[in-house]
């Protein structure tokens, strides 16, 4: 025999007349009682539906305003977690904004410091560009390269990261200071950076000018073994 209970409730229908929900008696459980529950549970609604003419209307307005419950907290939920990625978000592309101008910073740096090294340079080198002869006076012919070229002592070497942006690159040239003791005027102090530089344009007309000097020196050697050849 299905397990009994009892719903317990009483109302009022649409005219004011009270009346007792259904009251269910039984005994042990079964599976035949489960199902005779449900049933009865469906009678018992529809006795609410039909002693109360409002009971559909306030079970949409539960349950629409459960739904809306469960939206406004899904919504909310969902804006928290935007605000929380907007805010990571945040966080790391000020980092990388950080970062790049300090990069940016430190390029400027390296930048301005060889711009101001090189801006005489560039300056001669216009120079250079414009080497009419009614641009010059005092002109002379060079007399010995050789010599002068003997003294210089060229050099390899890598520039300090705070003076170039390639630091890993090697050079081939010479130091200032010792430059300036064989061509000081091909040497200048830079003021800004208060840094020797020279102009390693001059070494072209000693080179020429050697070269031309160790020609004339190989002819005269050539001529004087071909006369002891012949004798």
């Amino acid at each position: 025999m299905a397990r009994s209970y009892s719903t317990g409730f009483r109302a009022k229908s649409g005219d004011g007349r009270a009346f007792e929900g259904p009251t269910i008696t039984g005994g042990p459980q079964s599976n035949a009682g489960d199902a005779a529950n449900i049933v009865n549970m469906g009678t018992t609604y529809g006795s609410l539906r039909a002693g109360a003419p409002g009971f559909d209307e306030i079970s949409s307005t539960s349950i629409g305003l459960r739904s809306q419950e469960r939206a406004q907290k899904s919504l909310i939920a969902g804006q928290l977690e935007a605000a929380q990625i907007g805010n990571d978000a945040a966080v790391k592309a000020a980092k990388i904004q950080a970062k790049a101008q300090k990069d940016a910073a430190s390029s400027s740096s390296k930048g301005s410091m060889m711009g101001s090294a090189f801006s005489a340079i560039g300056t001669i080198g216009g120079a250079l560009l414009m080497s009419d002869s009614t641009t010059k006076n005092n002109i002379k012919p060079i007399e010995d390269a050789l010599t002068t070229l003997r003294q210089l002592r060229p050099v390899t070497f890598h520039y300090k990261e705070e003076w170039s942006s390639s630091p890993e690159r090697m050079h081939h040239g010479f130091i200032a200071q010792e430059y300036k003791e064989v061509v000081p005027d091909a040497t200048y102090y830079d003021s800004d950076n208060e840094k020797y530089c020279i102009d390693t344009s001059d070494l072209i007309g000693l080179l020429v000018r050697s070269v031309q000097q160790l020609e004339t020196k190989v002819t005269r050697l050539e001529a004087a073994n071909a006369l002891a050849g012949v004798k």
